[in-house]
């Protein structure tokens, strides 16, 4: 397909789908390239190609998905030119392309630490397995440096309509963790669910901020 296709398609969206399609396709696009160099490092560390085809299968999708993300993010970002954009909006965006490239390098620091080992594969990023402490280190201090400088961009770029919506998306995904330890507590006691590890807190982390990202979208665009 040539560039008019491209952005025709994207074109037909409306604000709403098109900022959930970008954030779509950066998130899937992370995880694809967290993927690819988990595998590579696991391959370098064993020494050894893989005898499995499904590894080769799994790693030629997640080429495919970076691949993918790139295009359809292209597209989008054509469309929002192509559409006009004022002065605020510009802003608005480049501080969504910054905030989303400063959370790459972390996103693939923490896939290659969890896929560094062939044998368990997935399983590590969900699992209590020990990493080197200079790694955990490293990738603390640049997690916590990286989001400070994410929340300081994103509350200097957006309006108080936004922010009203973020803020209130925040409470949402706060109460979700309010009560969703609780009850897996409960459960996991009463022998209905298993026992919390750092991999299911994380799970559990993750959906308060799915959560808190459906309430903003809502409010935000209501």
């Amino acid at each position: 397909m040539d560039a008019r296709t491209n952005d025709g398609w994207a074109n037909r969206l409306g604000p709403t789908a098109r900022t959930i399609a970008i954030i779509l396709a950066v998130v899937l696009g992370v995880f694809a390239i967290g993927m690819v160099g988990g595998f590579s490092y696991a391959l370098i560390e064993d020494g050894q190609l893989p005898t499995k085809p499904q590894v080769y299968l799994i790693f030629a999708a997640m080429i495919g998905l970076v691949v993918a993300s790139g295009w359809v993010l292209l597209s989008l970002f054509r469309s929002i030119q192509s559409a006009g954009m004022s002065r605020f909006d510009r802003r608005y965006w480049k501080m969504w392309l910054v905030i989303f490239a400063l959370s790459m390098p972390i996103g693939a620091a923490v896939a290659v630490l969890g896929l560094s080992d062939q044998r368990d594969g997935l399983t590590l990023i969900l699992s209590n397995a020990p990493i080197a402490p200079l790694a955990a280190i490293l990738v603390s201090v640049a997690m916590t440096m990286l989001l400070v400088m994410a929340a300081v961009i994103y509350h200097r770029t957006i309006d108080d309509h936004e922010e009203h919506a973020y803020l209130w998306g925040s409470t949402i995904g706060y109460y979700f963790l309010v009560l969703a330890f609780p009850l897996h507590w409960l459960l996991a006691r009463g022998g209905l669910v298993p026992q919390i590890t750092i991999g299911i807190a994380l799970l559990i982390i993750l959906a308060s901020c799915v959560v808190q990202a459906i309430a903003w979208a809502m409010l935000k665009f209501r």
